[in-house]
């Protein structure tokens, strides 16, 4: 994996949305790409992201080309079909809204819930998960807590359902 890419959603919260500082950790080690604007409803700025070393992209299309691991905050509503193999984290419904798990099954997506990333672990809030996800798929030694947590937030993988008892 060498690039991330953070899509804006329709509404911000400090507690899911990576701040400029949290990002500073992870330019370090791979490009960071952002669509334009995906932090202003929490108070950051492109400037800001941009002096931390991300990539201000003006569109979600562009953030998800130039990434390996993206973060969508909102659902999507055309197929998502990549080229190359991506890391998807969506915050989306999996639970009740199958049509838009539909919209995720590709044979390049591995797909992690937001839902299950936030809610069934206490192990800190989301944009800290998010960071520690991004060093475990780079293959940095993280908490063991975290490799549970990954691994039971994976919904799909190759575009087939790994996580019948989430649906």
């Amino acid at each position: 994996m060498n690039n991330i890419g953070i899509v804006k959603g329709d509404v911000c919260s400090t507690v899911a949305m990576p701040s400029p500082e949290d990002m500073r950790a992870l330019t370090k080690f791979v490009d960071v790409f952002i669509q334009s604007d995906a932090g202003t409803e929490c108070g950051y700025s492109d400037n800001e992201y941009a002096l931390e070393g991300c990539f201000i992209r003006d569109n979600s299309e562009d953030v998800i080309q130039s990434s390996d691991l993206i973060l969508f905050q909102n659902p999507i509503s055309a197929p998502l079909i990549p080229s190359g193999r991506k890391v998807i984290i969506a915050n989306i419904d999996f639970v009740n809204d199958k049509e838009q798990l539909k919209l995720f099954m590709h044979k390049n997506i591995d797909l992690y819930s937001f839902d299950a990333i936030t809610d069934s672990e206490e192990t800190g809030v989301f944009k800290d998960k998010f960071v520690n996800f991004v060093r475990f798929h780079l293959g940095d030694p993280i908490q063991s807590e975290y490799v549970s947590l990954f691994s039971k937030s994976k919904i799909l993988t190759k575009g087939q359902i790994v996580h019948k008892e989430l649906l």
